[in-house]
């Protein structure tokens, strides 16, 4: 005679830590995103410009490519949110997360057919326009799948998905790098694309496609944008310009002021390159989720956005001045170099909740175009940032380039603050 047992039960304790988390098969496949096509990414992108410098054997040219590289992944990033947001909006974020694999996928084919660095250059700006495509199914998940007391914790998650790739693949890459070589690196980066795509698609398959989308004119939605995103979206242009001048070179410039003020090797400096992006990342993870549980109980997230702002605009500053004030005080270089880019980690504080505001900012009916729209108007706004920080590394030098980036960047944090008069509204 047999007996029927019943079902196990789920242990009430996992279910409640995957609730606080955010988690559910829907969150979960847009980690397995996240996690696959950024360490996919990563293990290329930090030493794309030392393989320029390699390719073209000119610090100034891997510079003038790297700052035309820079604004033509802004340029697509804004086309990218925008054509990612309408994916989402039609045919469902789970087909749309699909999607973002597709321009990775042909980049990789295309680079590893040439050394021309021009379609190189090309190659690499399909490579990494695959985040501004998912990012509004992402939103769009997160915002209709998770509660609004969990979405701040919910894109904590993410944000630790997102850096773990940022922690294992330039330490990962720099060692592949230095010493096997490039098309390594992007062997391993294209095999991650495929098994991305297929975990996602298996995780997702039970998600219902909404029927009947509501359209709404960009117009329209634009006009209907809270005042409060409205300002944050101002603030955050003037912090990405200071960003942009920075992001892309800060690897050349690492190397170069090891290599040439201090006399290190250049495969020491390498490696010193991949350690620093490490730390950066392992220093953002260790803040995501207690500080996700400050913003919880705080009455306001301001304090929290402001400080990610200013933290922006210190690390340029910091990376001119710190290692040449512990050069001057006769401490090893390396100690303000770790300093730096452990505030370059620090910046990460505000993010989760500035990730909420704008998910919660939006009507359920269009919030995929609508956060498809920010991000598109956001990187409209900054594209051209890498060329001008291309062409005044030239005319006015690095340091001072990255010197007027910080500038840029506080201009930005004060006005955040004065546009921000009243408490913005919880998610």
């Amino acid at each position: 005679m047999s007996i029927d047992l019943p079902d196990p039960v789920p242990s009430p304790r996992k279910e409640t830590v995957a609730q606080w988390l955010g988690l559910n098969r829907a969150t979960v496949a847009v980690l397995v995103i996240i996690g696959c096509l950024g360490l996919s990414e990563e293990v290329w992108s930090n030493f794309f410009g030392l393989y320029l410098k390699e390719l073209t054997q000119s610090t100034l040219k891997a510079v003038a490519y790297a700052g035309v590289s820079g604004a033509g992944v802004n340029l697509l990033e804004g086309i990218g949110y925008i054509v990612g947001g309408t994916i989402a909006h039609r045919m469902g974020p789970r087909l749309a997360l699909a999607v973002s694999a597709l321009p990775m996928t042909i980049g990789f084919l295309i680079m590893v057919s040439t050394h021309n660095p021009w379609i190189i250059v090309g190659a690499s700006l399909m490579m990494t326009n695959w985040e501004p495509l998912s990012v509004p199914a992402t939103f769009d998940i997160v915002g209709s799948e998770v509660p609004k007391n969990r979405r701040t914790i919910a894109f904590a998650v993410q944000s630790i998905q997102k850096r773990l790739p940022k922690v294992i693949g330039p330490l990962g890459g720099a060692v592949v790098f230095a010493m096997i070589g490039y098309w390594l690196n992007l062997t391993i980066a294209f095999s991650l694309v495929g098994v991305a795509v297929i975990l996602q698609l298996t995780l997702t398959r039970r998600m219902v496609h909404k029927k009947e989308p509501t359209h709404v004119p960009f117009a329209q939605i634009m006009r209907e944008m809270p005042r409060e995103l409205q300002m944050l979206l101002t603030a955050e242009i003037f912090i990405r310009w200071g960003d942009w001048f920075t992001r892309g070179f800060v690897i050349i410039y690492v190397e170069t002021l090891l290599t040439t003020r201090w006399g290190w090797t250049v495969d020491r400096a390498t490696w010193a390159s991949g350690a620093l992006v490490a730390i950066t990342n392992l220093t953002a993870l260790a803040t995501y989720i207690p500080v996700a549980k400050m913003i919880d109980r705080s009455p306001s997230p301001k304090p929290f956005i402001g400080l990610t702002f200013f933290l922006f605009a210190m690390f340029p500053i910091c990376l001119v001045g710190l290692p040449t004030l512990c050069s001057a005080a006769g401490w090893p270089v390396w100690i303000g170099l770790v300093i730096t880019f452990v505030l370059n980690g620090l910046r990460e504080i505000g993010e989760p909740a500035r990730k909420a505001l704008i998910s919660g900012g939006f009507p359920p009916a269009v919030r995929a175009r609508a956060v498809g729209l920010y991000w598109g108007l956001r990187s409209f706004a900054f594209f051209p940032a890498p060329m001008v920080a291309a062409l005044l590394w030239k005319g006015i030098g690095a340091d001072r380039t990255f010197l007027l980036a910080g500038a840029i960047g506080l201009m930005g944090t004060a006005w955040y603050f004065v546009s921000q008069r009243r408490v913005m509204p919880r998610a």
